[in-house]
């Protein structure tokens, strides 16, 4: 019995860095393009020639890479970068209006919009999920004491 703890102690390590290799394998940027454009296509009732000019139009407009350090840019590159990416924003929201139909179009722009709104709300939602999850637990602490 000694020795199955010891094992599945050494295992334990091992099985939480196979994890972690895995959830940071990245996906290319062809496969990140399939991927979008198939959860379009399922949302918004593409047909095929839709899809498939879609999937032109993101290679073509594949997003710039921003560099790995934030901490090494100055305030007028970090400006120049956001003006490029709103440039390419437009730039692609004008290529997609002529291959949707306005319905779909306008779906289209809902979903971008709440994926904007997940994504900004991600970073405080973490933090307060934290916080809330400590105290609910004091909370239940306490409930329990109290009887």
């Amino acid at each position: 019995m000694r020795h199955l703890i010891f094992l599945f102690a050494l295992a334990l390590p091992l099985i939480g860095t196979a994890q972690r290799l895995h959830q940071n394998k990245e996906l290319s940027q062809e496969e990140r393009i399939t991927l979008h454009v198939k959860k379009m296509q399922l949302a918004l009732d593409l047909t095929e020639e839709q899809s498939k000019l879609l999937t032109e139009i993101f290679k073509k407009n594949q997003r710039p890479q921003p560099p790995k350090k934030k901490q090494d840019i100055s305030s007028e590159e970090h400006y120049q970068m956001r003006l490029k990416h709103l440039d390419h924003q437009i730039a692609i929201q004008n290529e997609v209006k002529t291959v949707l139909n306005e319905e779909q179009f306008t779906a289209w722009k809902k979903m971008q919009h709440s994926k904007k709104r997940r994504r900004a709300h991600q970073g405080k939602q973490s933090k307060s999920h934290h916080k809330h999850m400590h105290s609910r637990g004091r909370e239940e602490a306490s409930k329990a004491n109290k009887k």
